[in-house]
């Protein structure tokens, strides 16, 4: 059965080179065809069948997994962009013909191995990367999957691995591949080059009537104004309706004095402490100290070095062993401590600093305090607010009236197009930003919409005011940048001529010096660059020019800067030493990754003509209706 897998893999070198363009790994369905089915069957290969509540399943795991992507729910509208349909179909497609295959050959799989795949599903793991039971329970309720029926379903998957790794088992990139893409990555090339800069506006004469006329016409589209929306808002969040104005001096001392240990900074010693073999080392150590001694002497003594008393400026709490805390915090500065039980043996403390116990004083925080009561308190007046203002609106009043009866304050934006920007192209800065805009431009004037939900107990109300269609303008009403963007691309096209001059005449023989002297630019020369390090001296136009041609090769290209360009002549070429140091230990596991893919399509395709795979437009459908 392998060497009839091996053999449908025909040209794979030309399938490797091609994983470099697209990957694959989505393009299943070959050999599929629409045809009806059992009213229970989304997908069917042969015996095996795939139900709604599976495909059901599949999607939402597939939309739950792009929702963690972009970091909130994708909308059903934005799930048919992202392509979820087909991806799913492919996969369940793939997954059943795979199924069928393990069927016939009889594989089967332990249960140990089957729990292990169950808990390495990142969708049923919780925060800490770790299996989660009632995440399981969770979303195969959600699903409407009966725990047995998903073990069974794992069950195939675990087979299916069998079959996988039996088809890409082993394989290695082939060599005189990872040669060619070392001799890419490594070659270098020695550039000449100069940089012209475009013409400034101002030296371009103004166009004529006709001419702007025409340029008008020909762009209009870039000078259409977009739709603009009117919108009417009111926050109704904890931020937008604290008054801290509204707290007295009473709450804010009560509150204080109810938390001040949050406000307290304990008290901090710097401790020194020398730790002895036995007790009577230490007490012959702290004669010596009594005796004038000095502390450093007798640490130098017992073989301790400065670095091994310090044990730093620390707070009591911090120091784990409770004798020497207690010692420690009994001391007066500069006094050293008797003989004291530590955990590696007796040691002799002193200390050195004494930074007392600090509390801030009511007034350098009560403005802070003020802020945070206000905002709790408003944490309450949130439901409070959108109450009064539902039952408003249910009772027709506007939405004005209905943000006045809950004692909102109410802001109104003229013009805002759906990029959040201002007729003069300015942003204008909304609550809520992005999900309010989408719902405003969904939305209609009159409309009583739902809220915007903001995070994480507040909403902001929202009204559509009017509607300024998308229009195309008047000349007059944009002329300054009409000509401004004429004048540009009449600079530019200076430029690019200029530029092809000059190439002409390197080509004629003329070098890079002698061009750059009668243009007055400095010659420049980019030495021994990759594709990977010219960029930043050439940009990635200018490495791509350079790198396009043979030796001597004469070319142009834009350049770093805007409204500049390369005038090039690559003067040397040299191949690496050893292609395969370049490439890298990333690229060759991405290679070897493409293989395996391109392996495995190709086992999936073949499987698929063995086993015809049918789908059922209708109960695809009703697995689709099942998600919504």
């Amino acid at each position: 059965m392998l060497e009839t897998m091996r053999n449908s893999v025909s040209g794979w070198t030309a399938k490797i080179l091609l994983g470099l363009l697209i990957l694959s790994f989505a393009v299943w369905g070959i050999g599929t065809s629409l045809t009806g089915g059992l009213t229970r069957t989304v997908i069917s290969a042969g015996e095996t069948e795939v139900t709604p509540s599976e495909y059901a399943f599949a999607y939402s795991q597939a939309v739950n997994r792009i929702s963690r992507q972009i970091g909130r729910q994708l909308s059903a509208q934005e799930a048919a962009t992202f392509g979820v349909e087909q991806g799913v179909t492919s996969q369940l497609i793939a997954g059943a013909v795979l199924d069928e295959q393990s069927r016939k050959l009889g594989l089967g799989v332990s249960d140990e191995r089957l729990a292990q795949v169950i808990a390495d599903d990142p969708t049923f793991q919780d925060a800490n990367g770790q299996f989660s039971r009632a995440t399981f329970q969770s979303i195969l309720a959600n699903a409407g999957i009966r725990e047995s029926d998903y073990i069974a379903r794992q069950m195939n998957v675990a087979r299916r691995s069998q079959l996988v790794d039996a088809v890409v088992e082993d394989v290695e990139t082939p060599k005189v591949f990872l040669t060619a893409l070392g001799l890419y990555n490594g070659e270098r090339r020695t550039v000449d080059y100069v940089s012209l800069s475009a013409p400034e506006a101002s030296t371009i004469a103004d166009p004529t009537t006709e001419q702007l006329s025409t340029y008008f016409d020909q762009n209009k589209a870039r000078y259409a104004a977009p739709e603009y929306r009117s919108i009417s808002y009111a926050e109704v969040t904890p931020q937008s309706l604290a008054d801290p104005k509204a707290i007295t001096d009473a709450e804010v001392k009560a509150d204080y004095e109810a938390r001040k240990a949050s406000y307290t900074t304990p008290e901090r010693r710097r401790i020194q402490q020398i730790v002895f073999a036995d007790k009577a080392a230490a007490e012959a150590a702290k004669a010596k100290l009594d005796g004038g001694a000095s502390f450093e002497e007798v640490a130098k003594e017992a073989g301790r070095s400065p670095a091994d008393i310090d044990l730093g400026t620390v707070t009591k709490a911090s120091i784990p062993a409770q004798k020497i805390a207690d010692a420690a915090f009994a001391l007066r500065q500069g006094e050293v401590s008797n003989v004291v039980e530590g955990v590696f043996g007796p040691v002799l403390l002193r200390v050195t600093k004494i930074e007392p116990e600090g509390v801030e004083p009511l007034a350098k925080v009560q403005d802070q305090i003020r802020k945070d009561l206000a905002l709790s308190k408003a944490a309450d007046a949130v439901d409070a607010a959108y109450t009064a203002y539902e039952d408003a609106r249910g009772g027709g009043a506007t939405f004005e009236e209905a943000a006045n009866q809950a004692a909102l304050t109410v802001k109104t934006v003229k013009a805002i197009d759906r990029n959040g920007n201002g007729p003069d192209g300015k942003p204008i800065d909304l609550p809520q930003k992005s999900d309010l805009l989408a719902a405003a431009f969904d939305s209609e004037p009159g409309v009583d919409a739902l809220p915007v939900n903001v995070d994480p107990s507040g909403y902001v109300f929202y009204d559509v005011v009017n509607i300024d269609p998308a229009h195309d303008r008047k000349l007059e009403d944009v002329r300054d940048k009409v000509v401004a963007d004429w004048k540009r691309e009449r600079a530019g096209e200076q430029l690019e001529e200029r530029a092809k001059s000059l190439a002409k005449e390197v080509e004629g023989g003329k070098s890079i010096a002698d061009v750059a002297k009668e243009a007055g630019v400095q010659p420049m020369a980019a030495n021994a660059v990759t594709r990977q390090s010219g960029a930043s001296e050439l940009g990635q136009a200018g490495v791509e020019a350079a790198f396009s041609g043979p030796d001597g090769s004469v070319q142009t290209a834009p350049g770093k800067s805007p409204d500049t360009r390369l005038v090039m002549k690559v003067t040397e070429v040299a191949p690496p030493a050893d292609p395969m140091a370049n490439v890298s230990a990333g690229e060759r596991q991405q290679m070897a990754g493409m293989l395996e893919s391109d392996l495995y399509q190709s086992y999936v395709t073949l499987l698929q003509n063995e086993y015809p795979v049918r789908i059922n437009p209708g109960a695809l459908e009703q697995a689709k209706a099942l998600v919504r």
